[in-house]
């Protein structure tokens, strides 16, 4: 399984100083190491709560898991945040989070409570 590393851009705010935007959790994935990964997200999230692409990444972390609605959660932020960002959009971050959404909802209408 290929993943992408810990990937930064730079941004400025209003005193034109740069800020890193961390925009993946998963640099150093460790398949046998799940729960560091989720605290790696969480950290990241918890510096920029607004990149949907954290939130996509935490969100296959905690499926590896077999935490489904938390996952399904996460997908249904990275998507309303997509929605509300009013920037373009990566069309593959935006399919890839659909397909999720799918899934999740398929989840849900076999266990009943969709």
């Amino acid at each position: 399984m290929l993943l992408t590393g810990c990937q930064s851009k730079q941004l400025s705010n209003s005193k034109n100083r740069a800020t890193p935007l961390v925009t993946s959790c998963l640099g150093g994935f460790r398949i046998d190491d799940l729960k560091l990964m989720v605290e790696r997200c969480d950290e990241a999230i918890e510096q920029t709560p607004d990149q949907a692409d954290l939130h996509r990444d935490r969100a296959l972390i905690l499926t590896l898991l077999g935490d489904q609605a938390k996952a399904c959660e996460d997908v249904a932020l990275a998507m309303s945040l997509l929605k509300r960002s009013g920037q373009p959009v990566d069309p593959m971050l935006q399919h890839e989070l659909q397909v999720r959404q799918s899934t999740c909802k398929q989840s849900r209408t076999m266990s009943g409570s969709d």
